[in-house]
Order: C-alpha cells, then sequence, then structure tokens
C-alpha cells in the first residue's frame, strides 16, 4: 500500500547509512523523496541508482548544511520544488569521537552546528509548507541519556535534540503535526565502523542484546515508515528505542 502517494519527504543524510535505508523506504510507499547529502556525491549517484530501477521517485539535493551558503542554496531548491512538506526526517549526524576533557569549544560548536542546530533551522523554515498530517521524526541515539565511550560531544547532541523535538511535539501537536524520535541501537553503518573501540563495543552490544543480533538499517527504516502511516496518527512526542531488548539491561 503506497500511503504516501503524492506527499513529499525530506530526508537529511539521506543517501547513506540509516538515512539512505529511510529514502527507500518512504519512496516505496509513494512519496516523492529529497534526500538531502553534504558530501559523497557516489554515495548520491548509488541511491539514484537503485531508485531508478525500482521506479522511486527520489531527488538527491548537495549541501553541507552547517555551511550558511550551501545551506541557503539547498533551502532555496527545497522552496522552489516542494510546494508542500509531509514528512521531515532529521537523519544526518556527524561530529568529534573524544572523550569529554579532551574536548574542546570548537570540537563542541562544530557538532553542535551539525547535529542540533542545523535540524532546528531546517524545522523552522520548512513548517510552513506541513499541514495537518504531516510528520516530523528525529533520528537519536543511546548516547542522548547514556554513557557511550568517546561520544560526549555527538551524545550531547542528542540529548539536546530529545529535548527540543518534545517542545516541537507539544506545541505542533494541535496543529496536527505529529513529532516523533527514533533511537536505534549500534547499527552498522559506514559512520558506525568510524567509532573508536567498536571492536569492544560490538562484542558487549551483541551480549548484553536478548534478540542476539543488532539492529539493520531496514529496520529502522521500517519503524520510521510506519511512524507516517494513518495509524502512528495518536503517536506524539516519543523516543520509540529499537535495540534489539539491549535498553532493557543495565
Amino acid at each position: 500500500m503506497k500511503h504516501l502517494e503524492n506527499k513529499i519527504a525530506v530526508v537529511t543524510g539521506g543517501t547513506r547509512g540509516i538515512g539512505k535505508a529511510i529514502s527507500l523506504a518512504l519512496a516505496e510507499s509513494g512519496a516523492h523523496v529529497y534526500a538531502l547529502y553534504a558530501r559523497s556525491r557516489k554515495n548520491a549517484e548509488i541511491l539514484e541508482e537503485e531508485a531508478s530501477g525500482r521506479g522511486f521517485k527520489i531527488t538527491t539535493i548537495r549541501g553541507d548544511l552547517s555551511h550558511d551558503q550551501s545551506y541557503n542554496q539547498t533551502v532555496r531548491q527545497l522552496h522552489e520544488s516542494c510546494e508542500h512538506v509531509d514528512v521531515l526526517v532529521h537523519s544526518a549526524a556527524s561530529g568529534v569521537h573524544k572523550k569529554a576533557m579532551d574536548l574542546s569549544e570548537r570540537h563542541l560548536k562544530w557538532t553542535f552546528e551539525i547535529n542540533f542546530f542545523v535540524a532546528h533551522k531546517l524545522t523552522t523554515e520548512l513548517i510552513g509548507k506541513m499541514g495537518r498530517g504531516s510528520k516530523i521524526i528525529g533520528i537519536t541515539s543511546p548516547g542522548g541519556t547514556r554513557v557511550i565511550p568517546k561520544y560526549a560531544a555527538v551524545a550531547s547532541t542528542k540529548g539536546a535534540m530529545e529535548a527540543l523535538f518534545r517542545h516541537y511535539a507539544l506545541e505542533l501537536a494541535p496543529q496536527g503535526i505529529a513529532v516523533n524520535l527514533v533511537c536505534p541501537g549500534l547499527v552498522m553503518t559506514e559512520a558506525a565502523k568510524a567509532l573508536p573501540e567498536l571492536e569492544q563495543m560490538l562484542k558487549m552490544t551483541l551480549d548484553y542484546t536478548p534478540s542476539g543480533q543488532l539492529t539493520t538499517p531496514d529496520q529502522v527504516a521500517e519503524l520510521v515508515r510506519f511512524l507516517t502511516t494513518d495509524a502512528a496518527g495518536q503517536v506524539v512526542g516519543q523516543n520509540i528505542i529499537i535495540d534489539g531488548g539491549k535498553g532493557l539491561l543495565a
């Protein structure tokens, strides 16, 4: 069932990893997806080729949203291309992987700009195109509430994002716009492979995950897709964990 037929979705970080899986899932449901990305044209071309082969409508837009000129160009293109925005997914994330005491002010400012301030700027920029029935979904992390080694900068942005989205949810629900967060456990993406002490984290995650399996990008995308359906209309202001049960254990 293509419940997003004639709908428009914007996905940040939408050409690789979890974002790519989300772009494909929403396009499969009928949406015209605008997948935003910062750097790799190769990843965008791979997504475009896959979408074309499957008959999906995905338009990729390159732009580093943490730089004003690039941000303005991207937003201008979205305004010109999208009469309305029905789904906005904040999947893009980056940052510095260091211990808290090794973080400089510059490290934190850069990470917050990418993961937090850009999400807010883009949401406020596009909210005028979103009407009743629209959805805003943020991809967060267990690091928003728990300690992950050398994850202090990114974790801080995720905690801030979760707080901000709770206020979004309260303010926008009366307008019929549902705001939620999806919190995956460790997902093996290219970004995850760059994490310090990955092997140790991977072993610990598998040892402490009741399902005995890592969450996949496609599983995260299916949860995001569900949140765009009418069946999820009363799901408002939630941070939904998808981690095979790892969060159950201390």
